[in-house]
């Protein structure tokens, strides 16, 4: 595939089998730097001597400081010896008596057509996804920012605390201090929330201090980047931000060892300081190092706030950082954010994490005797959840009753990746009510 331009027609500097060196411009079209030639991109053009005698169609790439294509492949020619189908296969190229025209043109093989088979490259199809507003899928989990089952929108100050879900705050600060918390405010990409990190306590000097949002991505929904492998995919981090600081935000994908880190960043201009802005940083597969590729970690994600190499939020009490239409997707562009369906993205969410309320209301017939599993007394809970865990989770359950003391709850509990079931007690007789029972149902990476 090659780029097109228009109405581009020029005489070269010489003839022979040279490189085409634009020395003027046929009348009535324009020269390559005023169609808009891209250095470095591939153009394919014809050549043909003022008699038609001699002609070739050829491809090669475009350097804007010479102002030169290079003929580096000679697809057609008047003598048969180009290397396209039809042709001796040779790729041979036209030795011109003199200097010919040379037009860019587009040939069969650059158009696209439903008729027959297109052979993009990985690079091309990610470009045409993103022209489109298409994507694979977006490997972030809650990109949007609209799931936040833990914390809802409460602020939290703590070293790995949840603001949303899958999304957690992480720091080495020495001074400097935070809120993060999710807040409803509409983004570009269509979204109801996003994240707030807000500084309560600046830290002027960084030294060795880190602070940053990350995600981890398990194994099994990044399998099909073969990261780790020599078929490697290419992929695009694309974040919208709105900063309190201009400069260069560093951001990592770095697999569960900690061992293979792939390092990008982003540079905010003065002119976006404290503006709904979209940044794309491009990573090269890793070929080396182990990602998982199961129920693991598969990926970590990283975007910095505060590191010693780049910008500082925390330069300033009160400066306000905000993250949204996060996206990680595979190729080297990265279309527009697309929104997820809330119901679904809480299902995802719900693999991880999810808060399980529930009720009882019992009676022990007896004086001060532990009864336990009989009827009508003790309930014992079996459910089916709605998601399969990605492990046998943690629970941990909280219990509010109308007489505390009455009311023991027992350590037995048994959990599998479907299913759970938990046994209940009284101490004393008499009717007992539990209610607002919340079981934190946590199977997070």
């Amino acid at each position: 595939m090659a780029a097109f331009l228009n109405n581009c027609r020029f005489i070269p500097a010489a003839g022979g089998t040279t490189d085409w060196v634009y020395a003027s411009t046929v009348g009535g079209c324009q020269s390559p730097a005023l169609a808009g030639a891209i250095d470095g991109r591939k153009y394919k053009f014809l050549a043909i001597s003022s008699d038609l005698t001699q002609w070739e169609i050829a491809e090669g790439t475009y350097t804007a400081a010479s102002g030169s294509f290079a003929r580096a492949t000679a697809l057609y020619n008047s003598s048969g010896s180009g290397s396209a189908a039809g042709q001796s296969g040779a790729g041979a190229k036209i030795n011109f008596t003199v200097a010919p025209n040379v037009a860019i043109v587009g040939v069969k093989e650059d158009l696209i057509s439903v008729e027959e088979p297109n052979a993009f490259t990985s690079t091309q199809m990610a470009q045409a996804r993103a022209n489109l507003g298409m994507t694979k899928k977006n490997y972030l989990v809650n990109g949007g920012m609209q799931i936040s089952q833990e914390n809802g929108t409460g602020a939290g100050s703590s070293n790995l605390y949840y603001p949303v879900d899958q999304w957690y705050i992480q720091h080495t600060l020495s001074g400097g201090a935070y809120s993060c918390a999710q807040v409803a405010s509409p983004t570009p990409g269509g979204s109801t929330h996003r994240i707030r990190v807000t500084v309560t306590a600046a830290q002027t000097t960084v030294g060795g201090s880190v602070c940053f949002l990350q995600q981890k991505i398990e194994g099994f929904r990044v399998a099909d980047l073969r990261f780790g492998t020599a078929s490697a995919k290419t992929v695009t981090l694309q974040l919208g931000l709105k900063a309190p600081v201009a400069g260069t935000f560093s951001c990592l994908l770095q697999n569960n060892a900690t061992d293979t880190t792939l390092s990008g960043s982003f540079t905010v201009a003065a002119g976006e300081v404290n503006t709904d802005v979209v940044k794309s940083v491009t990573f090269v597969g890793a070929t080396s190092g182990t990602w998982a590729q199961d129920n693991t970690n598969g990926m970590y994600v990283y975007v910095y706030l505060m590191q010693s190499t780049g910008a500082n939020i925390f330069s300033t009490s009160g400066n306000v950082f905000e993250l949204f239409d996060a996206g990680l997707y595979e190729g080297g562009a990265a279309p527009p954010f697309q929104c997820p369906d809330y119901a679904g993205e809480l299902l995802v969410c719900q693999r991880y994490y999810q808060l399980v309320p529930w009720g009882i209301e019992a009676y022990a017939s007896g004086g001060n005797q532990r009864f336990q599993s009989t009827i009508g007394f003790a309930p014992k809970r079996t459910s089916a959840w709605t998601v399969q865990r990605k492990v046998a989770p943690g629970v941990s359950t909280n219990i509010r009753a109308n007489d505390p003391a009455s009311f023991v709850q027992l350590g037995g509990f048994s959990a599998g990746i479907a299913h759970a079931s938990m046994s209940s007690e009284s101490a004393a007789a008499g009717l007992m009510q539990a209610y607002t029972v919340i079981d934190a149902i946590n199977a997070r990476l």
